[in-house]
C-alpha cells in the first residue's frame, strides 16, 4: 500500500504544478508573456520599479500571460511571487506581484505579508476595478499596467486613497485548487503511514518533493546577482478582479 502512494505521489507533481510554468526572472521586473504591451511601455516600467526599489527596496513586479490553463488564479500567483520570484526581502516581505491573464480577463495583485498594512485587500480590489480595468475593457493595456503600478506605489505611500470601497460583506480569500488539496492529503497519509511502520523523518528530504511542496529553498537569493532580497513571505493577502 506505502509503495503504490509513494508512485503516486511521484506521479503527482507534475500534473498539480506543472500545468503552466512560470517564466525565469532573468533581473526582468516586467514580464509580458502575452506580448500586449509596446516596447516604450515596458522600459517605462521598468524604470518606475526600479526607482521604487531603489528608494523603498520594496520589490513589485508584473507578469503578463495569456491563460491560466485551468490553474487557479490565487495558486499560480502565490507560486510565482514566492516560490520561483521570491520577491521581497527575506527580513521585511515587502514584495508584489501584479499578475493579468489576458485570454482569462482576469487581474491579481499578491501583497507580501510586510505591505498587507498599507496594500490592503480593498486597496488592491480597488486599484483593479478603478485603475486597471478600465483601461483593460478598451484594450489599452499599456495605459492599464501603468495605472495599476502607479496606484500600487502610491497605496504603500500612502498616498492612495480608498475613496470607493468594496461592499463590506465582500470577503478575500484565496481559493486553492483540487490537486493541491489532494497532494496535502497524500502527504499526511505517506506521513502517518512512515510513523507506524517505525520510519523517522527524512522522507524525500534535500530538496525532495515535500520541501519543493513547502516553497521553501535551501538557495534564498539569485546566483545571477540581481538585486532580489531573497524572498519575502506571501500569505494571499491582495484581491483578484476581472473586466
Amino acid at each position: 500500500m506505502l509503495k503504490r502512494i509513494l508512485y503516486l505521489i511521484i506521479l503527482l507533481p507534475p500534473l498539480a504544478f506543472g500545468q503552466l510554468a512560470v517564466p525565469e526572472h532573468g533581473g526582468v521586473w516586467v514580464h509580458d508573456e502575452a506580448n500586449v504591451l509596446s516596447a516604450s511601455a515596458k522600459s517605462e516600467l521598468e524604470m518606475m520599479l526600479k526607482a521604487e526599489r531603489d528608494s523603498t527596496s520594496n520589490q513589485i513586479a508584473v507578469l503578463i500571460i495569456p491563460s491560466l490553463n485551468g490553474e487557479a488564479l490565487e495558486d499560480y500567483a502565490i507560486k510565482v511571487a514566492h516560490q520561483e520570484w521570491k520577491l521581497g526581502q527575506k527580513d521585511r516581505d515587502n514584495g508584489v506581484l501584479l499578475l493579468i491573464v489576458i485570454d482569462d480577463r482576469k487581474v491579481r495583485i499578491e501583497t507580501g505579508y510586510g505591505l498587507e498594512g498599507v496594500l490592503t485587500d480593498a486597496l488592491s480590489s480597488r486599484i483593479n476595478r478603478n485603475e486597471i480595468v478600465p483601461f483593460f475593457k478598451q484594450g489599452d493595456y499599456d495605459n492599464g499596467v501603468k495605472a495599476g503600478v502607479t496606484a500600487i506605489i502610491k497605496a504603500i505611500k500612502g498616498e492612495y486613497k480608498n475613496d470607493n470601497p468594496p461592499p463590506s460583506g465582500k470577503k478575500f480569500r484565496r481559493s486553492r485548487s483540487p490537486l493541491t488539496t489532494i497532494i496535502i492529503v497524500i502527504v499526511i497519509i505517506i506521513i502517518a503511514a512512515s510513523r507506524k511502520r517505525g520510519g523517522g523523518g527524512g522522507f524525500m528530504s534535500g530538496g525532495g518533493f515535500i520541501g519543493g511542496f513547502g516553497g521553501g529553498s535551501s538557495n534564498d537569493s539569485w546566483s545571477s546577482g540581481s538585486d532580489f532580497g531573497g524572498g519575502g513571505g506571501f500569505g494571499g493577502g491582495g484581491s483578484s478582479d476581472s473586466w
